[in-house]
């Protein structure tokens, strides 16, 4: 693990508990926050936190370990994926934090950006959502800002096996030959999940196609669709339900 320089303006704080979900099985939160300054004395800092939740008992160990180690990847990326979540957020911290003071301590030797701010946001989120049968649903939110005129945000959803732990696709979720009946539906659904009808006009696309960004909820299934993938930044993520009875026999 690298060394960094600490120069805090909030206390770090690391908390693991363990909840009871609604999938059958009862989950450990990892939550950490903390603020990193760019340099003693100066406003810039790193805003950095995780909220994240991982499985902890009523799965099989193998299967929970599949699960816990995909969601390390998800949430912090695969050069942590080998390692427990809660060494894998403090090193991805550390890392985070490097990098942060590496790319802007020299702009503070530039004439004219000594008053410029440098701030930086690390925002990362992850949840089980829901459960239909032995699939379990699971998010993960990211939010980053690094300079510019705004931050993006992206939202991936993950399926899994319970019994084996075992990611699922979207081709392993539906049958053969899915994609045009279930192209229609999103594109026949799509202006409900619009502030106004109207905003189709805006879309980059006239008919949406699956993209395997998905979750299941207590309704139907739910696909995700991040910042101009298929709209304008301004529309944000667009979010598209489909229900049960719809998908029957996809």
């Amino acid at each position: 693990m690298k060394h960094i320089l600490t120069f805090p303006i909030a206390v770090l704080c690391i908390a693991v508990s363990i909840t009871s979900c609604g999938n059958g099985f009862s989950v450990g939160k990892l939550e950490m926050s903390e603020k990193f300054a760019l340099a003693e004395g100066r406003p810039d800092s790193l805003d950095f936190s995780i909220s994240a939740e991982f499985p902890e008992t009523g799965l099989g160990k193998e299967a929970a370990l599949k699960i816990s180690t995909a969601i390390t990847e998800a949430l912090f990326g695969e050069d942590y994926m080998s390692m427990t979540p809660e060494a894998a957020a403090e090193a991805y911290m550390n890392d985070l934090v490097n990098d942060y003071r590496t790319e802007n301590l020299p702009m503070l030797e530039i004439e004219g950006l000594q008053d410029s701010s440098l701030s930086w946001a690390d925002y990362t989120e992850g949840r089980f959502t829901a459960s239909r049968e032995n699939v379990v649903s699971y998010t993960a939110v990211k939010y980053t800002y690094s300079g510019g005129a705004h931050g993006m945000t992206s939202e991936v959803a993950y399926n899994f096996d319970k019994k084996t732990g075992d990611a699922i696709t979207e081709e392993e979720f539906f049958k053969d030959g899915y994609v045009p009946a279930l192209t229609k539906l999103l594109t026949r659904h799509l202006p409900e999940s619009l502030e106004s009808p109207s905003d189709t006009s805006y879309l980059f696309l006239k008919e949406i196609e699956p993209n395997g960004n998905f979750s299941i909820t207590d309704t139907g299934i739910t696909y995700i669709f991040n910042q101009y993938e298929i709209a304008p930044y301004s529309m944000g993520i667009i979010r598209i339900s489909i229900p049960w009875e719809e998908i029957e026999g996809l």
